[in-house]
């Protein structure tokens, strides 16, 4: 008998050890679900951050192609969960950013220009358009930059080539 109420009472402890645990290592945020429609999901992946003033505030649950819906078939759901009440306004916008050039694909939120009610559960964030840099692009761009720094050097050198050291001296600034 002196071994089952032990038994009893090692468990029970257990039991209220592990309860505190989970009370004392769980977040204390508050979980919020909202969901965002884009018309190009630009590589977002479940899992990656949402932030908000370039701070992390949830997560991605999921991304899912939604082709009813013409306008914006892709539907990004997001679980906010940050250790504080954050009062996010209703009008606050959402886009799709990039860390780096090469970085994964994130959720912003902006509420730079927002001063609605706070969003509740299962709401709908306005998604900005968002502006997909294709390689040609990037490379049309690098090439704009580099065609006028080329210029501006091929010019200088062709004039230092074509005047006589004398001819130098006396156009210089000194």
């Amino acid at each position: 008998m002196m071994g089952w109420k032990s038994f009893r009472f090692v468990a029970l402890a257990g039991v209220v050890v592990l309860a505190l645990l989970l009370v004392v290592l769980k977040p204390l945020g508050h979980n919020l679900v909202v969901k965002a429609y884009f018309t190009n999901s630009n590589s977002l992946r479940a899992g990656a951050p949402v932030r908000l003033a370039g701070v992390d505030v949830g997560s991605v649950r999921s991304v899912r192609a939604r082709p009813e819906l013409k306008e914006a078939p892709v539907e990004v759901v997001m679980v906010l969960n940050p250790q504080y009440d954050l009062n996010i306004p209703a009008d606050s916008t959402a886009l799709l950013e990039s860390a780096g050039v090469l970085g994964e694909t994130f959720v912003e939120i902006d509420s730079t220009h927002a001063s609605g009610p706070p969003i509740g559960a299962d709401s709908v964030l306005k998604a900005q358009p968002t502006v997909q840099l294709t390689t040609e692009r990037i490379l049309e761009k690098l090439s704009d930059i580099l065609g006028k720094k080329t210029c501006d050097c091929e010019t200088n050198k062709k004039d230092d080539i074509v005047r006589s050291p004398a001819e130098k001296k006396s156009k210089s600034p000194h």
